[in-house]
């Protein structure tokens, strides 16, 4: 536990100190947010948050792992430094997409084989359980460029990413502490405190993590979840710990970065564009645009994501499909009636202004006579 503890201190401190320099940097480089449909900001803002997260992580987690012993597990951090890598470059110029699966495919391959991270059971899910091991290294690789890319598209409005974080990475550290794995551990309560002290900066509107630190996140949380999934595999029947419905609860963890994900690209599809290209249709747009502030928004989705994972949690041993059909009719749902009053209010705004009474206006000859007699 004082490693917890010391790793978590450490990591904040650390990023806390080195984002004000990366923001000095920034100014003084003019490399800031470049604008375009999704965005939402309308000032110069700096990225390369996610610099900072990623730096007070690695050196709190080595620090913390030196003195509790040899805990860490050197093929993640090594793959979570490429990642990090691939991302300052793409803040630093913006790369397109399909070259960006091409470094997370190849560090997925590497993290996945060091780390023997391929997924073993579907618990259930479309009718299969015990799968052959390639279609488990395939899966995993799918479950890594999924994972990443839905917490990179999903960090649109401050604060959201960096909560989702700290949710994330603080229920699995949890986890693996009590199960007996202090090195991931350390590494989430590691992320917990750098996303912290990002945060403190980023609701203040003075920088973004960019891609540096969404694609990091993302990707860590990928690795951790094939971790949780393989870990809780390996606990006894009857483990306090072992979750009888893992698939249902990492599903619905990820539940916001998963489905709005999903949501958009549907969309995107069916109006005949790129699944890639850029809009104004996620949850979170559809909150800014009832004249949320972003902190409410990042609270509101952050507060849902939670209800998803904590009824997941208690809902263990129902049955997979049923669980993520439950929960996949209750989003969409909730995101319908969201538009819909996205929508509605839309309509009332420009119906106001439609309906504004104008000033009279004076006819020509009115505007004579009352010339003539003012003279």
């Amino acid at each position: 536990m004082s490693a917890i503890v010391l790793c978590l201190v450490i990591a904040f401190v650390i990023a806390f100190g080195l984002t004000p320099s990366i923001i000095k940097l920034a100014h003084k480089y003019g490399i800031f947010d470049q604008f375009d449909e999704r965005k939402v900001h309308t000032q110069k803002t700096p990225r390369f948050g996610g610099a900072a997260i990623f730096l007070g992580t690695s050196i709190a987690t080595l620090v913390a792992g030196r003195v509790a012993g040899p805990l860490i597990h050197w093929s993640i951090l090594a793959a979570a430094t490429v990642i990090t890598l691939v991302g300052i470059w793409d803040d630093y110029q913006p790369m397109n997409h399909r070259y960006k699966l091409i470094p997370e495919i190849l560090t997925s391959l590497a993290v996945i084989y060091l780390a023997d991270l391929h997924i073993v059971s579907l618990d259930g899910l479309f009718g299969a359980t015990e799968i052959p091991v390639w279609l488990g290294y395939l899966l995993a690789v799918f479950t890594i460029i999924v994972i990443t890319n839905a917490v990179n598209l999903i960090d649109g409005i401050d604060g959201l990413a960096g909560t989702l974080a700290i949710l994330y990475f603080g229920g699995y550290g949890t986890w693996f502490f009590l199960a007996g794995d202090p090195g991931i551990s350390l590494l989430c309560f590691g992320l917990v405190g750098a996303s912290a002290a990002f945060l403190y900066f980023n609701f203040r509107k003075q920088i973004f993590m960019g891609d540096t630190g969404s694609l990091m996140i993302g990707f860590l949380a990928a690795v951790i979840t094939l971790q949780f999934l393989r870990g809780n595999a390996g606990l006894p029947a009857g483990h306090a710990l072992r979750m009888a419905s893992p698939v249902l609860l990492t599903c619905s963890a990820l539940a916001l970065p998963l489905f709005d994900t999903l949501r958009v690209f549907v969309m995107r599809i069916a109006s005949g564009r790129s699944p890639f290209s850029a809009d104004k249709n996620h949850l979170h747009h559809l909150l800014l645009a009832l004249h949320l502030p972003h902190y409410q928004a990042t609270l509101i989705l952050c507060g849902t994501n939670l209800v998803f994972a904590v009824a997941a949690y208690l809902a263990q041993g129902i049955d997979t499909n049923l669980g993520i059909t439950i929960a996949l009719l209750v989003a969409t749902g909730a995101s319908f009636l969201l538009k819909k009053q996205v929508e509605g209010q839309r309509k009332l705004s420009a119906h106001q202004r439609y309906a504004r009474p104008h000033p009279p206006t004076q006819s020509v000859n009115e505007t004579v006579v009352r010339r003539g007699t003012n003279n």
